[in-house]
C-alpha cells in the first residue's frame, strides 16, 4: 500500500511538471507572437507605409544623391527593416508571424523597391543588411516552395 501512494505521488508530480513546462513553453510562445505583432505594427507605421509610397525608379534615383535629405530619411527607413530583421533572426519574434503579417509584401514590394538602395550602400565584401537579407530570402523561399500560392 505505501508503494502505490509513492507511485501515485511521483506519477502526480511529473503530471504538475510536464504541466508547468507546457504552460510556460506556451506562454513564452504567445509572448514572442505578441512582441511581433507589435514590432512589425511599429515598423509598418515608421517605415514600410512610407516607402510603399515610392517607386522603384524614385528610390534608385534618391540613391545616386547620398548627401540629400530625402536619402538619409529612405536610409533611415531601411535601417528600421534591418533593425526588425535583426529581431526576427534572432528569434526576438517570431518567423512564422512575420511571414503571416509580410509575405509577399516585404520580401516583393518593399525589399524590390528598396533593393536598388541597399546595393549602393553595401560595397566591397560588405553586406551592412545581412538580417534583411536573410529574411527576405527565406521569405521567398517559403512562398515560392508552395508554387507561388
Amino acid at each position: 500500500m505505501n508503494n502505490a501512494a509513492e507511485i501515485v505521488t511521483i506519477v502526480s508530480s511529473l503530471t504538475a511538471a510536464i504541466f508547468a513546462v507546457t504552460t510556460y513553453l506556451n506562454g513564452v510562445k504567445h509572448d514572442r507572437r505578441q512582441a511581433t505583432l507589435d514590432a512589425y505594427n511599429l515598423l509598418q507605421e515608421q517605415a514600410l507605409d512610407y516607402l510603399a509610397k515610392y517607386s522603384v525608379d524614385e528610390i534608385k534615383e534618391i540613391s545616386k544623391h547620398y548627401s540629400t535629405e530625402e536619402y538619409k530619411i529612405v536610409s533611415s527607413y531601411i535601417a528600421r527593416i534591418e533593425h526588425f530583421c535583426v529581431g526576427v533572426n534572432l528569434r526576438i519574434y517570431d518567423k512564422k508571424t512575420v511571414y503571416e503579417l509580410a509575405g509577399g509584401f516585404l520580401d516583393e514590394a518593399i525589399y524590390k523597391k528598396i533593393a536598388p538602395m541597399i546595393e549602393k550602400k553595401n560595397f566591397g565584401n560588405n553586406d551592412f543588411y545581412k538580417n534583411t537579407h536573410k529574411v527576405i530570402c527565406e521569405m521567398q523561399v517559403k512562398r515560392k516552395g508552395c508554387g507561388g500560392k
